[in-house]
């Protein structure tokens, strides 16, 4: 090999490096987005008169658009292209970081949520669809389960941003820091990549297509059962996200840069796991994979529930139930998440939007009905917590998606 040849094929592999690394921040808009949020909570309860509850909604709202608006980002892109969609959701991203900076009450602060999720849903949505694009089927379960590893880094290392910005400056501070991310993003985007959308459909968002699309995904047992597993999966780890600030902090004294922290151990339970199950993709079946993730997630939410019910919970007898529930989920969701969207390259953007949808929305109804019947301590946390794990077992273990995955 001469020095031309080697020269090339090193700015190839930085090349795909800096894409991957894309999709990775791409496909963390949401944990970024929420997490560096969570240790202002508190202070912004206090400063702009806000309950805890409606700053719990604020988490909430911005889920469900970010879950909704990828129904609509999946098929526009399978219609007009992943190009200009994308471009369209990080601009709303900025815009809604633009108006959460401006609030000055919770009515505000919640619209500016809402057009932020629906946004940062195209980085999601689209992201994915793009990983099945450029990799195609032989390479995109191997990326994506790099992205899986890659990704936990976010909910990682968002509060402990979040926390030292608080500490430095005001609550806006974090909103500011989301602004920069994306149009940071927008720009790298425009820049890195053409059109990956090759399969482009005139006919993607007609009545009759729509039906035949979705007629497609959910007659998949493997869709179902997978998608559905990834939502109680996702449903315990948000109780987590909206409430652990206020059980941490407020119940067991935390500060705001500890508690990053400490939610940053659930962070790299989730990264450890990815990275396990990325060593076994291809020598362990894909739903024996996800029935051994999705069980140790059970029994670390049983852990914590038996800790709180007895009295004896502290901040270690939540944390490091959650990074063991953690591990579990993240070991599982790659291999789950590549099941059910490999087998339909044609409707890449589709199937991405219902996988992003189902996962998002189950979790924030769950986490709305617990907000409202219940209020953020030990006791509550963990008994939900153990709740979602659970069924996310029994789903996978009663239901059996076909072990050749």
């Amino acid at each position: 090999m001469n020095l031309t040849q080697i020269f090339y094929r090193k700015q190839s592999v930085e090349n795909q490096l800096w894409i991957l690394s894309l999709l990775i921040v791409l496909s963390a808009i949401a944990p970024l987005a929420v997490d560096m949020f969570l240790p202002a909570m508190p202070s912004m309860a206090s400063q702009l008169d806000i309950s805890s509850t409606a700053l719990q909604l604020c988490v909430t709202l911005f889920l469900l658009a970010f879950a909704s608006s990828q129904l609509i980002y999946g098929p526009c892109s399978d219609r007009y292209g992943r190009r200009p969609v994308l471009t369209v959701g990080l601009f709303l991203f900025v815009l809604g970081g633009i108006v959460c900076v401006l609030a000055n009450s919770s009515t505000m602060l919640i619209v500016g949520r809402v057009i932020q999720g629906f946004g940062g849903g195209a980085g999601a949505a689209i992201s994915r669809a793009i990983v099945l694009d450029h990799y195609g089927k032989e390479g995109a379960a191997r990326a994506l389960s790099y992205i899986n590893v890659a990704t936990p880094l976010a909910p990682m290392l968002a509060p402990i941003i979040g926390g030292l910005l608080l500490e430095i400056f005001d609550w806006q501070a974090v909103f500011f820091a989301l602004i920069l991310l994306g149009v940071l993003l927008l720009i790298g985007y425009r820049v890195s990549f053409s059109e990956t959308n090759r399969y482009q459909d005139s006919t993607a968002l007609t009545y009759d297509s729509i039906v035949k699309n979705l007629g497609t995904l959910f007659s998949n047992r493997d869709f179902v059962v997978y998608s559905t597993t990834i939502g109680f999966m996702f449903s315990a780890q948000l109780i987590f996200i909206s409430s652990s600030s206020f059980v941490l902090i407020d119940e067991f004294g935390l500060s705001p840069r500890n508690f990053g922290f400490s939610f940053g151990l659930m962070a790299f339970g989730i990264m450890l796991g990815a990275w396990t199950a990325s060593r076994s993709i291809g020598r362990i079946k894909t739903n024996k994979l996800v029935l051994i993730g999705t069980g140790i997630g059970m029994l670390g939410g049983a852990t914590m529930a038996v800790f709180a019910l007895t009295g004896m919970s502290n901040v270690w007898t939540i944390v490091l139930p959650m990074t063991a529930t953690a591990f579990g989920f993240g070991f599982a969701r790659p291999a789950a998440m590549a099941a059910a969207m490999i087998p339909f390259p044609q409707i890449a953007g589709m199937a991405s939007a219902i996988l992003g949808f189902v996962q998002m929305l189950g979790a924030s109804f769950y986490n709305v009905g617990y907000g409202s019947l219940f209020s953020p301590d030990s006791v509550n946390l963990s008994v939900a917590i153990a709740i979602a794990a659970g069924v996310a077992f029994m789903n996978m273990l009663i239901l059996r998606p076909d072990g050749d995955s």
